[in-house]
C-alpha cells in the first residue's frame, strides 16, 4: 500500500539536519554544565540533569522512528520486505 503522504529523499534530508541540529542544543547543555552556568539549583542537580538527558535521549528515539517510518515509506518497504 502506498504512502498516503508521498516521502522524498528531501525529508529525509531534512529529518537527517535536524538530528545535527539537536546535537547542537546538547552540546550546548553540556557546556553549561561544564562551565556552571546552570546557577539555578533546580536546574543544576544532578537529578535534573539526569532527567534532562533521559529526556533528550527519549526525543532521539522518537525521531529515530520517524525516520525509520519515512524511509519505509520512500522504499515503499512494509515488515515483509
Amino acid at each position: 500500500m502506498p504512502a498516503l503522504i508521498p516521502v522524498d529523499r528531501f525529508d529525509i534530508e531534512q529529518e537527517i539536519m535536524q538530528i545535527g541540529h539537536f546535537a547542537t542544543i546538547l552540546k550546548n547543555y553540556a557546556d553549561m554544565i561544564y562551565d556552571g552556568e546552570l546557577t539555578d539549583t533546580a536546574a543544576s542537580d544532578a537529578d535534573s540533569i539526569h532527567t534532562s538527558l533521559q529526556g533528550f535521549a527519549n526525543l532521539l528515539d522518537a525521531h529515530s522512528d520517524k525516520m525509520y517510518e519515512s524511509h519505509k515509506k520512500h522504499y515503499n518497504l512494509s515488515e515483509y520486505s
